[in-house]
């Protein structure tokens, strides 16, 4: 049956599609098995296929990602911009704010406030552009970097891989939140459908729980010494379970809530308490000399992106691209089809300039507050003597730096407390949203305006909290951004596949989809004998454009 017939668009079936669903099972335990019971040998046997494609294909990785970041400003600027997900007189589903909070919090996690004091910390004792370790050098290109890497390079995976699968959804109708539904126009229905559709699902669903497992492994060592310097709890295994517990328990609560009940509830809060608390740090430190540590990264970045970004060390060979710049790279790729589906998933009625544009803009400016302030808080604590950060980074690890820089802070219990909360709940928000599109995907029938079960929404939220309590098991972070990074490597294939999709998509229907799909322009007659039956229902079509040539 045609995905776009009118019986295909009114009929949902919400139970599970076994063939998506038990084979990813089935491959999550034939690895998280082995790497329980012998973890060394399977952590050799991932790091012997990823090395090859990180030292082979890393350079490759940047260039996709600047090319990515082009074509998402080129369809922003271009006539295609104004194509709107829905009917053209159709309103937002969610509020710019909860919408923007939404992606914001289901991409970064509790990693951002991990990443934003460490890695300043390990760029100023490992620096980049040949600088010396610990020179003013250093100080200058920290905070530079730590900028350009949560800057485009994050989002604009997320938000051009975005497009067709909201095509697809609003516009084609397809009863289907699928990366292999996004792949159609390319590898035809029948593929999309049928085995290779179905590996392309399962394989994303296995990126998408590994990628989060990251997340949630770098989060949990850093809440468990959090609440250990404040009430002397123990932060091993035991405490990050129980936090782990609690976060599972606040994400399965709001995805089986639902997107506007809970997952959007849980985002704005989220982001409300994130402001305060980077607020607080502004306020209450050194507020002229942050601000003037931001200005200085910030230009920094802006002045040098091309050489920051496509910088390889080549005559010295250092790690420094490879650790960094590229590790980035696979992380976000590893992302890109997840938060491809579920920022579709939200922008019903937006168009595609408002999801590129207000989606960079408000993403951007939400990572630059929280790394300017603490990035630039972390690098102050260090450079005047406050405290000797590098050397606990270097004897106990990031987490124990991280929390050693916000007790520096005044009221440094009200601090730490704080960020044990937001952290913890930046961490639900991942796992609820990663939830509710692994329901989605492994749903058999799914139109857009309806949800998974509850019950198969709960159910991947256990999956995931059970991965990650697995991954810290076996050896947290290390183990973890392994099996991140090998997802995130092989996760470029999908991404290229649906930026195909989207530039076959705008070639054969984009001038229909400006008639009919975009925001209110002009009226103008148009001959409907050949329009695909999906416009049809999009309202009157608008002036004339020059046919469906991208």
């Amino acid at each position: 049956m045609s995905s776009d017939s009118p019986t295909a668009q009114q009929s949902y079936s919400l139970r599970p599609e076994w063939g998506i669903l038990i084979p990813t099972i089935i491959v999550i335990l034939l690895i998280s098995l082995p790497a329980v019971i012998i973890p060394k040998a399977s952590e050799d046997f991932f790091t012997a296929i990823y090395h090859p494609l990180a030292f082979n294909f890393g350079t490759l990785y940047l260039w996709i990602t600047v090319g990515l970041i082009v074509m998402c400003f080129y369809y922003a600027l271009s006539r295609w911009g104004s194509i709107k997900f829905g009917r053209k007189d159709e309103k937002p589903e969610f509020s710019l704010i909860s919408w923007t909070a939404m992606i914001f919090c289901s991409a970064v996690g509790g990693a951002i406030m991990f990443w934003a004091i460490t890695e300043p910390l390990w760029d100023i004792l490992q620096p980049p552009q040949y600088a010396q370790s610990m020179s003013v050098e250093a100080y200058d290109w920290a905070l530079a970097y730590l900028l350009m890497h949560w800057g485009p390079n994050a989002w604009c995976t997320y938000l051009i891989t975005s497009l067709p699968i909201a095509y697809m959804l609003y516009i084609r109708k397809a009863p289907f939140l699928r990366i292999s539904t996004a792949t159609e126009p390319i590898i035809g229905k029948g593929q999309a459908n049928g085995i290779f559709g179905r590996a392309l699902d399962v394989f994303f669903l296995l990126g998408l729980m590994f990628c989060t497992a990251v997340t949630m492994c770098i989060s949990l060592p850093t809440v468990a010494f959090a609440l250990q310097s404040v009430f002397g709890t123990d932060a091993g295994l035991g405490s990050q379970t129980v936090i782990l517990v609690i976060s599972g328990l606040i994400a399965g609560y709001t995805v089986y809530k639902g997107l506007d009940r809970g997952i959007k509830w849980l985002s704005n809060f989220n982001i409300a308490l994130a402001l305060v608390l980077a607020l607080y740090c502004f306020i209450c430190g050194p507020t002229v000399q942050l601000f003037n540590i931001f200005t200085n990264g910030f230009g920094k970045w802006l002045g040098n992106y091309p050489n920051m970004v496509f910088w390889t060390d080549p005559w010295m060979g250092g790690t420094f691209p490879r650790d960094w710049t590229i590790f980035y790279a696979l992380f976000w790729a590893g992302f890109g089809p997840f938060m491809g589906l579920f920022i579709a998933r939200i922008s019903r009625g937006r168009t595609v300039r408002e999801i590129i544009v207000w989606g960079t803009i408000g993403t951007v400016a939400g990572a630059c507050c929280i790394h300017g302030i603490f990035g630039s808080y972390s690098l102050y604590v260090q450079r005047n003597g406050i405290l000797d950060v590098v050397s606990i980074l270097q004897a106990k690890g990031g987490a124990a730096a991280m929390i050693a820089v916000l007790e520096t802070l005044p009221l440094k219990d009200v601090v730490l407390v704080a960020y044990a909360l937001l952290s913890t709940i930046f961490l639900a928000t991942t796992v609820n949203a990663g939830s509710y599109i692994c329901a989605s995907t492994a749903t058999y029938r799914l139109p857009p305006d309806a949800e998974p079960n509850k019950w198969h929404r709960t159910f991947w939220c256990f999956a995931l909290c059970l991965l990650a309590l697995g991954l810290v098991s076996m050896g947290g972070l290390g183990v973890a951004k392994m099996f991140g990074n090998f997802s995130g490597a092989l996760m470029i294939l999908p991404i290229l596949l649906v930026t195909a999709c989207w530039l076959k998509i705008l070639r054969e229907e984009g001038g229909y989809a400006l008639k009919y799909c975009a925001e209110p322009l002009p009226q103008d007659e148009v001959d409907g004998d050949h329009v695909p039956p999906y416009f049809l229902d999009m309202g009157s079509p608008t002036a004339p454009t020059d046919g469906g040539a991208a």
